[in-house]
Parts: structure tokens; C-alpha cells; sequence
């Protein structure tokens, strides 16, 4: 027994010296994790996909065409409908990934005890919280060619280089997905959730998803900036359009560099939680 605790801090020693949380991760243990979510959406998918469908069709009529028969026919050189269907599908998609970690997150550590089985494994903290980050943006990954094919079909994808739009949006995921899980592993009353949404819901309205970040206040603008989901809106619509600037080089560096810190804390986060 003794030899075998020994191989064991032999074996997991230099894991406890990486510098960086997501070098601990181990991609077939997380893999497996991810699998375990894939199991258990293929048994729901019918009432996972009704959401991503429904709810961006009726968003598309309301703002393009409701909201849109009132402002001037083209922002920022764009139809309003293309240019807010650029803000329904990221605010639908990243929203997505936001929910899946923090609700979703929640209720399969505290509720279902699923983090403390899958724990009990040989699966480490750190690959249990990538792999969760990782099933969070694969369902916003569906959720964005869902809805990327109703704008087509309506008419709000313009270009070509629309096929690039899941680039920027998987990316912001990552971000959200992150982020969301390190808020998860704070939070230890379900009710907590209230003040980080009522945070999300207010702070998405600067970022550009239904008018032009140019029209707020300067002081506003800076702190729309800051927030990298303006980044992924921004990219999108571009992508959308084609109409690509200099700018979007940055903000995607930009996005990749959040993702990374976000999703480090998530996984430092978790294991504190889970551990202590």
C-alpha cells in the first residue's frame, strides 16, 4: 500500500509543479467527462435544441423587423437586420455557455453529486472543470450553426465569410464558460446566481448587440471595450458582413488572452473548492 501511495505522489508530483493549471489537464480524462455530457444531451436533445431554435426566431422578428421599421434603414453601413442579427446570435450563443456553467455547473457538483463521483475516479479537479468548459462551448457551438442558418435564411448573413462567424463566438464562449465556472466554484447559495446574472443581463446591453457602441457616452464605450463579449459581437458582425478592419486582429488577441485567464481561474477555482 505504502509503495502504491508512493508511486502515486511520484506520478502526480510533477502535475502539482506545472505553472499553469491547464497544463494539468488531462485530455482523455477530460474527454471521458465530456463524453458522460454527451451521453445525457443525447437522451434530452429534443428539448436542448427547441430553446436555440425558438427563441432567436421570434428575437429576429422583434428587433429587426419591429424594432428595426423604426431606426434608420442601415447602421453602421449594415441593414438593421443584419447588423442585429449579429446580436441575437452571440447574446443567444454565449448565454448559452453562461448557464450551462453556472446552473448547469451548479446543480451536478451540489445537487446530483456527479463532480464528486467523477472525482472519485482517477480524473483530476482540473480536467473535470476543463471538460465541463469544454461541453459548455460545444453546445453553444450547436446553438450557433443553428442560428446562423435561421439569419441566413432571413437574410441578415450578407457574406460569404459567414462561415467564419463560430470562430469569434466559440472563443467568447470559452471566455463566459470559463469565467461562469469560476463564479460557480464561489458560489456555495443558488440564489447567489441572481446578482452575477443581474450583472451579465445589464452589462450586455454596452456591449453592442443592439446598437452601436460609437452612440454611448465616451466613459461608457471604454468599459464596453473592456468587456471581451463587445469583442466577440464586434467580430461577429464582421464576419457576418465582411467587413473586416485592422481592429478585429486585436480584439480577437484580445479574446484569446481572456479565455486563457478565465478559464485558468475556473480551474484554480475548482480546485479549492472540491479540494478543501
Amino acid at each position: 500500500m505504502f509503495e502504491a501511495d508512493a508511486l502515486s505522489q511520484t506520478h502526480s508530483a510533477p502535475n502539482e509543479r506545472r505553472a499553469f493549471a491547464l497544463a494539468r489537464v488531462n485530455l482523455r480524462d477530460a474527454w471521458s467527462v465530456w463524453r458522460r455530457n454527451l451521453d445525457v444531451y443525447l437522451r434530452l436533445w429534443k428539448m436542448e435544441l427547441a430553446a436555440p431554435l425558438i427563441e432567436p426566431f421570434f428575437m429576429i422578428f422583434a428587433f429587426g423587423w419591429g424594432v428595426g421599421s423604426l431606426v434608420a434603414a442601415r447602421v453602421e453601413g449594415v441593414p438593421y437586420l443584419s447588423f442585429v442579427g449579429a446580436g441575437v446570435l452571440a447574446f443567444t450563443v454565449i448565454s448559452r455557455a453562461l448557464f450551462e456553467t453556472t446552473y448547469g455547473s451548479y446543480f451536478r457538483m451540489v445537487y446530483q453529486s456527479t463532480y464528486d463521483a467523477i472525482l472519485a475516479t482517477p480524473v483530476d479537479v482540473e480536467s473535470l472543470a476543463f471538460a465541463e468548459i469544454w461541453w459548455a462551448v460545444t453546445k453553444a457551438a450547436i446553438d450557433a450553426c443553428l442560428i446562423l442558418i435561421v439569419l441566413v435564411i432571413f437574410g441578415a448573413a450578407t457574406s460569404f465569410y459567414a462561415v467564419l462567424v463560430p470562430l469569434p463566438l466559440i472563443t467568447g464562449s470559452f471566455f463566459i464558460a470559463g469565467f461562469s465556472l469560476g463564479v460557480t466554484a464561489h458560489i456555495h447559495d443558488i440564489d447567489n446566481y441572481n446578482l452575477y446574472l443581474a450583472i451579465f443581463f445589464s452589462a450586455i446591453f454596452l456591449c453592442g448587440a443592439w446598437f452601436p457602441v460609437g452612440a454611448l457616452p465616451r466613459a461608457l464605450q471604454v468599459l464596453a471595450w473592456l468587456i471581451p463579449i463587445t469583442s466577440a459581437i464586434d467580430l461577429t458582425r464582421a464576419a457576418l458582413n465582411g467587413n473586416f478592419a485592422t481592429r478585429h486582429f486585436l480584439e480577437f488577441f484580445y479574446l484569446l488572452l481572456t479565455a486563457f485567464l478565465s478559464i485558468e481561474w475556473a480551474l484554480r477555482s475548482l480546485r479549492r473548492r472540491m479540494v478543501a
